[in-house]
């Protein structure tokens, strides 16, 4: 909605007012909201009255009765009548300046966003607005061209206001930015879209700039509904490095967690690192965590989890999947020591590694970091193991002692489908150091 329209008087001689100013608000629904800005019409006048320019004779008259019926007020049904026959008098440039200013007045008082609209095309098509507006007036030119669904327009003026020098203001929430890339969005060029935001996030990171989490949620939030996989892990990790508060490790955990449905391991070191942030919130995911772990085989790890649910309400101490699986943790906790000292006493001898990372994976369920380490790093060099998660599971022993530059040189070596869950814990490693 539009706010504030400015009065236009009429001159005594060339009937121009004595004081214009531009002012629009805009609001595009979840996309942006910008504030007023004000730009005065009267220095413009009359540095091109300076430069013997005037009205058009047969464009004057006509600009005059908007401009009175503009100001005058109430029903404004007859000024806007009179803007075609207004317009096609234009004569000159000059002329096309002020035609679109009074038609941003006219616009404001009406709600009329096509007539502002077509007034700040006028400005700029005329090429007598000041430069310094320029970037801010494509801006808005973008915001009315995204309301009205002509997304290819706004993207065309968002990517003019950029390229004219807008920067926005953060604390209006004027965002070129999340413009462009919003109408790349809306035309179906998601890989464009997202391309755009990360490599602006990028280049603002490294300049010490300001980064939206408006940003960082939209892309994230379509990467993830149009399943892609690769930047839907890239963007979570950017999420949580550029702003790592515990909303932001819960939605990117969430989304990478999600993205490993089909591998059941990778997702327990996601939810490992949920369980560290503190992101670990939801029945489901406890579930999911301790019957992966399997209280049979890995039972300390298992029974940590079980308390941590009670702890947040998730559980209750006679829920019965609480009750039936503390009671396999109870009767197997005791012997899982000794099981990693039989895996470790094979894993020297080993053709392969797998007693060696059994051993690894046995220790870091245990909170034996150390050895844990050590493990994990003795299969690696015999072989025979998934090369990817053997070092996802050292790098998780490394940051768990505070090896955080170790680590996150771990996790660079991490490809395929388990990168994604290897840059969130280089986050964390980051976060740690």
């Amino acid at each position: 909605m539009f706010r504030k329209p400015l009065t236009t008087r009429a001159g005594a001689r060339s009937g121009i007012g004595s004081k214009f100013a531009l002012a629009i608000a805009l609001a595009s629904g979840t996309v942006l909201t910008v504030g007023a800005i004000a730009t005065p019409a009267q220095a413009q006048r009359q540095r091109q009255k300076a430069e013997g320019e005037t009205l058009s004779r047969a464009f004057q008259p006509l600009y005059q009765q908007v401009a009175d019926a503009t100001n005058a007020g109430g029903d404004l049904t007859a000024a806007k009548a009179q803007v075609p026959a207004m317009v096609a008098a234009i004569g000159s440039e000059y002329d096309r300046f002020f035609a679109g200013n009074v038609l941003l007045q006219l616009g404001s008082k009406a709600s009329d966003k096509a007539l502002q609209r077509q007034g700040l095309e006028l400005m700029v098509a005329s090429g007598r607005a000041d430069p310094a507006n320029l970037g801010l007036f494509r801006y808005f030119l973008s915001g009315f061209a995204y309301d009205a669904g002509d997304y290819a327009g706004a993207l065309r003026e968002a990517q003019a206001s950029l390229a004219a020098g807008f920067t926005g203001n953060f604390a209006e929430q004027q965002d070129p930015w999340l413009l462009v890339a919003d109408s790349h969005f809306k035309l179906g060029q998601n890989a464009e879209g997202l391309a755009f935001l990360k490599n602006t996030i990028e280049q603002r990171l490294a300049a010490g700039q300001p980064v939206r989490d408006q940003w960082l949620t939209r892309a994230l939030a379509v990467a993830y509904q149009q399943k892609m996989a690769t930047e839907a892990g890239e963007l979570s990790a950017l999420l949580v490095k550029t702003n790592p508060t515990q909303t932001n490790w819960t939605q990117a955990l969430q989304v990478v967690s999600a993205l490993m449905q089909s591998d059941v391991q990778a997702r327990l070191d996601v939810l490992r690192l949920m369980h560290l942030t503190g992101a670990l919130s939801q029945r489901g995911e406890f579930e999911s965590y301790v019957d992966v772990l399997d209280p049979r085989v890995l039972p300390t790890e298992a029974g940590r989890i079980l308390e941590a649910g009670v702890q947040k309400g998730v559980f209750t101490t006679s829920d019965p999947f609480y009750t039936e699986r503390k009671r396999i943790v109870d009767t197997r906790m005791s012997a899982e020591a000794g099981l990693a000292a039989d895996y470790a006493g094979d894993a020297a001898s080993a053709s392969d590694g797998k007693p060696a990372f059994n051993a690894g994976d046995v220790y870091l369920s245990l909170g034996q970091y150390a050895k844990a380490e050590a493990m994990f790093a003795l299969a690696l060099q015999k072989g025979g193991v998934d090369r990817d998660q053997t070092l996802t599971r050292l790098g998780i022993a490394q940051v768990q002692q505070g090896k955080n530059a170790e680590a996150k040189g771990t996790f660079a070596q991490v490809s395929g489908t388990r990168t994604a869950v290897a840059r969130m814990w280089t986050a964390y490693a980051d976060s740690r150091a």
